[in-house]
């Protein structure tokens, strides 16, 4: 690849790797706001851009190999919350609906 090609394909990345460090944070604003219909909107985007940029991994500077490791890990920890979080709340879900279950039969006697 010649310089200049070479030079392109880093401002490429360069570009998706400051996109993927946006869509990082949404996410984890998002989450802190629990506007969970969003994250996976956002989630999708951060695939298609990871997706483009495994097709140019052999130019990937130093730099912008820690930025995706970096943004790698932040967003697994997000995705990990987020599932935590929806756990959670199915769990106290089921259990409203079973006492809520309970209550009316019992309210019919």
């Amino acid at each position: 690849m010649g310089k200049m090609q070479q030079t392109k394909a880093n401002k490429k990345i360069d570009s998706f790797c400051n996109e993927l460090e946006s869509l990082s944070s949404k996410m984890a604003e998002s989450f802190t706001l629990g506007d969970y219909n969003i994250i996976k909107t956002i989630d999708n985007k951060r695939k298609l851009i990871l997706h483009e940029i495994s097709k140019d991994l052999g130019n990937l500077s130093n730099n912008n190999r820690r930025i995706l490791k970096l943004i790698w890990s932040n967003n697994n920890c997000l995705v990990s919350s987020l599932e935590k979080k929806i756990r959670e709340n199915k769990n106290k879900y089921l259990k409203k609906k079973k006492l809520f279950i309970a209550y009316s039969k019992n309210s019919d006697i």
